[in-house]
């Protein structure tokens, strides 16, 4: 074995990837850049949620929001805000809260004539996870709010201690959901993102590949002796790769909805209309890139921002409200944000073609910018 011709193949490997600044950047300064992202998505983001309360009014009410006051600021990471009953669905529809508290109008009075009133929980529950914890989180709330209120009632001397009669003043239904259910677990609330993730990916990398090497390889010359036309050979390009992509996104949404069996609740046709938008998008997006490479593994280079990028931005993790207001306008014009958003809205709340009218709208301009930029690159390759 020899030392010196090891380490003369080892300088030519370095002078080789000292000569590549796209190798160096992808080493040096890509790894930094997703760190310091992520960093700042870490650090600035953190599961808060928020609790609409529908105040009692009438005689009495006073000191039940007194009580109701007293018992929230101990509860970490919880926003909460009062709205009437008539806007508890349109509030949670909206996401401005994950749950809402449905005291009846005339609560204090019948609580405090022994009259057991009835109080209402509605969780939005489009997100298992977070309906999981705002369960837990106002079933809580109310039986402190029950014990607090009893002992009010004892110390005006209209009742016994709590603990000593061992039952509240008021009863509360179980929690109704707006979305989903309980039966929806968290698979079911991630399946929307794997499917636009996996959409997105797979058929930007196959078709980055695939037309690197027709490039490569001589086809698209050999194509061009043909009586073709520059823009048929454009047009049949384009349709030739995303062809196979839509095919690949049916073949994901089948297999998540009908093998993995995720609950969902609005129409499949919408779904697959979601991913299409998005995989005609990352198609054109992938023959795009594909010039400014000269083989696979620069094209391998493009994948952390093309992707890292996204993951961490599109509200895949993190609500895109919860990120810091410096990265959110990134964020809304990523494709992705606007494919999860549309992909949650249809699969978990039932959202028909209305409701994700402004995410269809905003994946539409995506693809057809990401059309005219490749057909721009190509006859530019061809001309």
């Amino acid at each position: 074995m020899s030392f010196a011709r090891i380490m003369a193949l080892a300088s030519r490997i370095i002078r080789q990837v000292l000569r590549d600044k796209r190798t160096l950047a992808l080493i040096f300064i890509v790894p930094i850049l997703i760190m310091t992202l992520l960093y700042f998505v870490l650090t600035s983001t953190g599961s808060v949620h928020t609790l609409a309360i529908a105040q009692p009014t009438g005689i009495g009410s006073d000191s039940i929001d007194t009580l109701i006051r007293g018992l929230l600021p101990g509860r970490d990471k919880l926003n909460t805000f009062y709205i009437n009953a008539n806007q508890v669905n349109d509030t949670l529809k909206r996401g401005d809260a994950d749950a809402a508290i449905i005291f009846p109008p005339d609560f204090a009075q019948q609580a405090f004539t022994g009259q057991n009133p009835n109080v209402q929980i509605v969780l939005e529950g489009s997100d298992p996870n977070v309906a999981s914890a705002m369960h837990d989180l106002t079933l809580g709330f109310t039986r402190q709010l029950g014990v607090a209120l009893a002992t009010f009632k004892a110390q005006q001397g209209q009742g016994v201690p709590p603990v000593a009669s061992g039952s509240m003043p008021f009863t509360v239904s179980d929690p109704q959901y707006l979305h989903g259910g309980p039966q929806y677990t968290f698979n079911d609330s991630i399946a929307p993102v794997f499917i636009g993730i996996f959409s997105f990916f797979f058929v930007f990398i196959l078709t980055s590949v695939a037309f690197l090497r027709e490039r490569s390889q001589g086809t698209i010359e050999r194509v061009m002796v043909s009586p073709l036309t520059r823009p048929e050979l454009v047009m049949g390009y384009i349709c030739g790769f995303t062809l196979f992509a839509l095919v690949q996104s049916l073949l994901i949404l089948f297999f998540v909805v009908f093998v993995l069996n995720v609950h969902y609740s609005g129409n499949l046709a919408l779904v697959f209309l979601v991913s299409a938008l998005l995989t005609v998008g990352s198609v054109n997006l992938g023959i795009f890139l594909s010039t400014f490479a000269q083989n696979e593994f620069q094209i391998v280079q493009f994948i952390p921002l093309v992707l890292g990028v996204q993951i961490f931005l599109s509200g895949i993790f993190w609500p895109v409200a919860q990120l810091p207001a410096l990265l959110r306008p990134l964020s809304y014009i990523l494709p992705l944000t606007y494919a999860n958003d549309a992909l949650r809205g249809v699969m978990l709340k039932g959202d028909d073609f209305i409701g994700i009218g402004g995410q269809l709208s905003a994946l539409l301009i995506f693809a057809l910018l990401m059309v005219m930029l490749s057909a721009l690159t190509m006859r530019r390759q061809i001309a």
